[in-house]
């Protein structure tokens, strides 16, 4: 009988002594399991129902409202969500790109204005093995329609700040214009725009601030608007403190005569000035000057001007006047003319290849000076110049001016231009 059995043994295929296997069966029983559940799956038509939200909803305006301009610029973004039944395979794969929401009467918007517009939704793909149940959620949603505008506005610097004694402030800010984009509506609101806040500590050297821009009415109420995109929504202030210092002002004069000293005979207002400089600059800085005056456009008599000032490179005019008011009085000297012929003139600078021939027979040059002075003046004293050196190859009869300078007599002066006649030829 034993004989027999190992017969039957050798007999038992490879196949039957796998399913001896236990942990075959088992790995055996999870593959059937699955392959009987997913054909279940496959097979199951039992309907069901889900909800799908976050829609996105199409707004779409009438070609002709947008070529009149008009965009919408708040409600366009909202989300919708519906209700929708079908087997459960297909609503498992359902995401909110199957499902199109509208607002189908935003075509008919032509002006500008708050609209209500209902929705409808519909299947992306008609095809699709599910159905839309229910209304769409929510049912109408609100938009704000209007024409697009530019405009830009100067910034308005409202930042408070204290400055130490003895320093003087200079504010710049990193942009002094705004560019506001928005629904005209809006942008018609806006009557300035400002930066405000405040510098905590006393300033004695350079620092900066940075604040938000502000949008204000013609009240002076704030506008917050989120329809409204500005070029710059922060502006930085620079501040730059500088020194100051007091300083005479020096009445600079051209053509001034040796050994005369102006100072008793003028007067100025104001005769100081307050400016501001790096500290290097103050330090070498011992006064301020006017624009020149010429000497030879002064006669005897009291003359008042009125000079610009000439602020050196780096320092700032703190005053409140940009010009002096200076008064010259030469009514205590006196004022004599003398006859130059055309024997006592030279020509300088002519090129070598032109000769020339003074035609103005004589000059009358008057002198100013004082009556001792003027006494002492003889022809030998008065010097008469031709610059030829800007006649650039014109021949003929041209006028030039006379350079007119006094010899061995000081504190006089000629008065006035002189021009004479001189005829050039090759």
């Amino acid at each position: 009988m034993a004989g027999n059995r190992v017969k039957k043994n050798r007999r038992r295929s490879p196949v039957a002594r796998l399913f001896r296997n236990n942990k075959f069966l088992l790995i055996f029983s999870v593959i059937i399991a699955i392959i009987i559940w997913i054909t279940m799956s496959l097979s199951d038509t039992h309907e069901a129902s889900s909800t799908v939200s976050n829609i996105p909803i199409q707004i779409n305006l009438s070609d002709t409202a947008v070529e009149n301009g008009l965009e919408i610029f708040s409600g366009d973004d909202q989300t919708a969500s519906v209700t929708v039944e079908g087997n459960r395979v297909s609503l498992g794969s359902l995401s909110s790109e199957d499902i199109i929401v509208s607002a189908q009467t935003a075509g008919t918007i032509q002006t500008s204005g708050t609209w209500t517009l209902s929705l409808t939704a519909r299947k992306e793909n008609p095809s699709d093995n599910f159905e839309i149940v229910s209304a769409v959620s929510p049912s109408v949603i609100t938009v704000f329609v209007d024409q697009k505008r530019e405009a830009e506005f100067d910034v308005e610097n409202k930042i408070k700040y204290k400055v130490s004694d003895g320093y003087h402030a200079s504010v710049s800010l990193s942009t002094d214009k705004i560019t506001v984009k928005g629904p005209q509506t809006e942008i018609d609101k806006i009557a300035s725009v400002a930066i405000k806040g405040t510098v905590s500590d006393t300033l004695t050297e350079d620092t900066s601030f940075e604040s938000a821009v502000k949008l204000y009415d013609k009240s002076g109420k704030e506008i917050n608007s989120s329809m409204i995109t500005l070029s710059d929504y922060t502006v930085t202030a620079n501040f730059s403190v500088l020194p100051e210092k007091e300083v005479p002002i020096n009445v600079a004069f051209k053509n001034k005569p040796n050994g005369l000293n102006v100072d008793s005979f003028i007067s100025m207002s104001p005769k100081k000035i307050l400016v501001a400089a790096p500290q290097e600059v103050l330090d070498k800085l011992k006064s301020v000057s006017t624009e020149e005056v010429d000497f030879s456009a002064l006669s005897n008599k009291a003359t008042v001007l009125n000079l610009q000032l000439q602020m050196p490179e780096k320092t700032v005019n703190l005053s409140d006047a940009e010009t002096v008011k200076v008064k010259v009085d030469l009514r205590s000297f006196s004022r004599k003319s003398f006859t130059i012929t055309n024997d006592k003139l030279t020509v300088s600078g002519l090129d070598s290849n032109y000769t020339s021939n003074i035609t103005t027979d004589s000059l009358v040059v008057h002198i100013i000076g004082a009556k001792s002075q003027l006494k002492k003046i003889k022809s030998s004293n008065i010097m008469c110049e031709i610059d030829a050196s800007e006649n650039e190859g014109t021949t003929g009869s041209i006028t030039l001016p006379v350079k007119i300078s006094l010899v061995g007599i000081e504190s006089c002066w000629v008065y006035g231009d002189y021009k004479v006649n001189l005829y050039v030829t090759d």
